[in-house]
């Protein structure tokens, strides 16, 4: 046995396939010079392999090997096999790192672009029906935005194709680093790219997306030849599903929509859809002009009177933000809210809301006006993303505005987020004397055991179920349950958007404690409001916490 096997391990060692032997822990019994050569280890008997073989069965399959002097790939081979009479495995190893090097390169030139190793158009093809077939399972939208560098010729023309070789990969590069993981950017040719947005919520995030592009690819570019290199870039846009639910479709969509861009004037976007185009430009102008508007100190905080209803006093305000715009006057917040918190310049906003309001209310104290509780809006965004515990302590001890006399008001959808954070966060607001209202109550999905379990004082009817009382019975039900739920877990309860008097008769005849809305008062500028609790000093002086 012992000749046989010498003599067999003579032959392995000619061959350049590494062989082993190991047994059912991985041991290594025998190996061949090639598989300690192919694997940078010696000696190998005695060994523990971590190699992956099938117990039951011969198997076929490719392996990375990680050496010393880098990665490699080997063709592995494994069948079972009985060693001195205990179970084990024979594998066979054979150096495939060439091959692979080799398979490499031609998927580089299949696939990808060899001047900005971006992907090519075939490669943004499959990619883009694989991701037509997802967001179709998932109900999500794509945007395709299809690129066209403006005077790239001229500088091909002047500085020569060497100088447009480098631009065209500085511009892949300015392009990529603007993106998230899973988007994609491609280079159709010549200086046409393409990029491939997946999983957007709105169509205007594509626009966005858009005037980054145009403004980052406007800048100066440095070559080797000047460095001071400017061009421009129009943009076509395209969407999945609003202008259809093929890669070419989408295509074809977003060319004519480049050539649209390109009509008027370059260095611009536009939508397949005219109206998307008109709507997404006004949307971005008006969001340039918010961004200007709290730099130059345009934002107004008006109050609206929250009423104890069965005293009729005013025992609280709702601060609410308003835009007083040089040209066009007062905008409401339905105006620009929505873009303010697409993109996060509501956490900005809410701030300077929260701050403006307690420095108000502590004028108001000071000037010995009735004392009254201010309400605030907490953005969902400002809520989960900031810490909003620590600015409310920091505004508080800025402004010396009491604790108890500040009421936070979070949307039910936004509570819902994350409920445990959610938890932590009121926990911790209450802890400070801060008072906790759900608002917009009855229209998110919250349930009686997470009412339970948030620290809140007030819910806040929606007025979308005050409207129509006393015409609509079902809205009449859900108000007065609110209610009736609302006292059972120890809140007040309050109602918004009250207009009529018949209305205020029926919450009044609910129990219902609070109200709020046009029949007392629209929101009233600082000046307004004061006179508002002037009115009522002589009345009311003092106002203690159960009142609320």
């Amino acid at each position: 046995m012992a000749t046989h096997l010498s003599k067999l391990d003579l032959i392995l060692n000619t061959i350049t396939d590494g062989v082993l032997v190991v047994d059912s822990q991985g041991v290594v019994l025998y190996a061949n010079h090639a598989a300690e050569i192919l694997l940078a280890r010696s000696p190998l008997v005695g060994q523990s392999l971590a190699i992956p073989v099938n117990p039951d069965k011969s198997s076929y399959q490719d392996i990375n090997l990680i050496r010393p002097q880098g990665l490699a790939w080997a063709e592995m081979r494994s069948a079972p096999l009985e060693w001195d009479g205990q179970p084990g495995y024979v594998i066979a190893l054979r150096d495939i790192t060439d091959r692979k090097s080799a398979e490499d390169a031609i998927k580089q030139l299949a696939f990808y672009d060899l001047l900005t190793k971006l992907p090519n158009r075939r490669l943004l093809q499959e990619r883009l029906k694989h991701s037509i077939d997802v967001e179709r399972r998932e109900g999500k939208q794509l945007a395709l935005l299809m690129l066209d560098l403006d005077r790239f010729k001229a500088v091909n023309d002047s500085l020569g194709h060497q100088a447009g070789d480098e631009l065209l990969q500085q511009v892949a590069e300015r392009i990529t680093t603007r993106l998230r993981d899973v988007d994609m950017v491609a280079r159709l040719g010549g200086d046409e790219f393409i990029v491939l947005l997946e999983d957007i919520t709105h169509p205007d995030d594509a626009a966005r997306v858009a005037e980054i592009i145009i403004t980052d690819l406007s800048k100066p570019f440095k070559l080797i030849q000047s460095d001071d290199v400017r061009i421009g870039v129009s943009i076509g846009i395209s969407l999945y599903p609003q202008h259809g639910n093929n890669s070419e479709i989408l295509l074809d969509y977003a060319d004519v929509a480049l050539y649209h861009a390109k009509e008027n004037g370059r260095g611009c976007f536009a939508y397949f859809s005219k109206d998307l185009t008109i709507a997404a430009c006004e949307r971005i102008a008006l969001e340039a002009r918010l961004r200007k508007a709290i730099e130059q100190h345009e934002l107004r905080v008006f109050y609206q009177p929250q009423i104890d209803i069965a005293s009729g006093r005013i025992v609280g305000a709702e601060a609410l933000v308003r835009w007083q715009d040089p040209v066009e006057g007062l905008i409401l917040p339905i105006r620009f809210i929505a873009i303010a918190e697409e993109t996060s310049l509501i956490v900005e906003i809410g701030e300077w809301v929260l701050r403006e309001a307690c420095r108000q209310g502590r004028l108001w104290l000071d000037m010995e006006l009735p004392p009254l509780t201010m309400a605030v809006n907490v953005s969902s965004h400002q809520f989960h993303r900031s810490d909003i515990s620590d600015l409310a302590a920091k505004v508080l001890a800025e402004t010396r505005f009491p604790a108890g006399r500040l009421e936070l008001e979070i949307t039910e959808s936004g509570l819902m987020e994350n409920q445990d954070k959610t938890t932590v966060v009121l926990n911790s607001l209450h802890i400070q004397g801060i008072r906790l209202a759900i608002d917009d109550f009855g229209t998110g999905y919250s349930s009686l055991a997470y009412l339970k379990r948030f620290s809140l004082d007030v819910l806040k009817i929606d007025k979308s179920f005050i409207a129509e009382i006393p015409y609509n019975t079902d809205d009449m039900i859900i108000a007065a349950t609110i209610v009736a739920m609302g006292h059972t877990l120890g809140f007040k309860v309050l109602a918004e958007g009250v207009e009529t008097p018949e209305q205020l008769a029926f919450l009044r005849k609910t129990g219902c404690d609070l109200y709020q809305g046009f029949i007392k008062s629209r929101p009233l500028p600082a000046k307004k409001f004061a006179e508002l609790l002037c009115d009522q000093k002589g009345v009311v002086t003092e106002f203690k916490m159960h009142d609320l």
